[in-house]
């Protein structure tokens, strides 16, 4: 055997362990990211368990999880958490919270997680939207018995996208059209009767200005945006979003249905 075919042979076996051991990191890397990501997620579905929203689904998009712990957050993770509301429509009182799939990027790993972008979108059905009405109502008037005297029933109309409000058993209706509007919710009025007659213009402003008000409250608060909304049959859904969102003050605003602190990560060897 020739020198020259001795070198040859002695850097193809070189190229080679550089080969396997390339592989062999590689494969390393993938195991690790896949338990990483095992790890996380039932770290997240379990808070969300222990909340009563069991069935939640968490993942983390295509951006590698390392990647994204290297610069010390989670690049992407997208939350679907099923309603956990219990409404009662006597006692006006709503507990839980509503269906919900929610999508964060940039969200920092620290006891004070800050999500760069937050968009969510929330269905609310219509026991959830009489209730809310009724109380707004009665917290303007200062009288407890008014917004389930005055306000009786609530339908939506998914043809025409609009949402029907029955005052006094029928007495008269009122019929709002809910949509974004620079980033808050308005309602307007398309259609209103008492009896024979058209309500006064200032009382259909009031309760569409009472549900703005109430949902805003209730989905949005004062640091998210209102972005779209549709209504379908029997609910209506919501699209919030914001950017630099602290989810610890999120979670208080809204009850805890999101998580109040970055999930932990996985030990280095899982």
């Amino acid at each position: 055997m020739s020198a020259s075919s001795g070198k040859k042979s002695v850097g193809a076996r070189v190229w080679r362990v550089v080969l396997i051991v390339l592989v062999a990191l590689l494969v390393l890397a993938l195991l690790v990211e896949f338990g990483l990501r095992w790890f996380m997620s039932s770290q997240m579905t379990k808070q969300f368990d222990e909340q009563g929203a069991e069935g939640a689904n968490v993942s983390f998009g295509a951006t590698p999880l390392l990647f994204g712990l290297a610069r010390g957050e989670i690049s992407e993770m997208n939350m679907d958490t099923p309603s956990t509301l219990t409404i009662d429509k006597e006692a006006k009182t709503i507990e839980g919270q509503p269906a919900t799939k929610i999508h964060m990027e940039g969200m920092t790993m620290s006891q004070d997680p800050v999500a760069r972008s937050l968009q969510t979108t929330t269905t609310l059905p219509t026991d959830y939207l009489l209730v809310t009405l009724q109380n707004e109502i009665a917290s303007r008037s200062g009288q407890d018995m008014l917004g389930d005297i005055v306000m009786t029933n609530l339908t939506t109309n998914d043809a025409e996208d609009v949402v029907d409000v029955e005052f006094a058993g029928g007495l008269f209706t009122l019929t709002l059209k809910p949509e974004a509007r620079h980033g808050a919710l308005a309602f307007e009025a398309t259609g209103s009767k008492l009896l024979a007659w058209d309500l006064p213009e200032e009382v259909t402003n009031q309760i569409s200005d009472a549900l703005s008000e109430g949902l805003k409250n209730q989905v949005a608060g004062d640091t998210m945006r209102i972005d779209r909304v549709d209504v379908g049959a029997g609910d209506i859904t919501i699209d919030i979003s914001g950017e630099n969102v602290k989810l610890n003050e999120m979670g208080e605003q809204f009850g805890g249905a999101a998580p109040t602190e970055a999930p932990a990560t996985a030990p280095a060897n899982t």
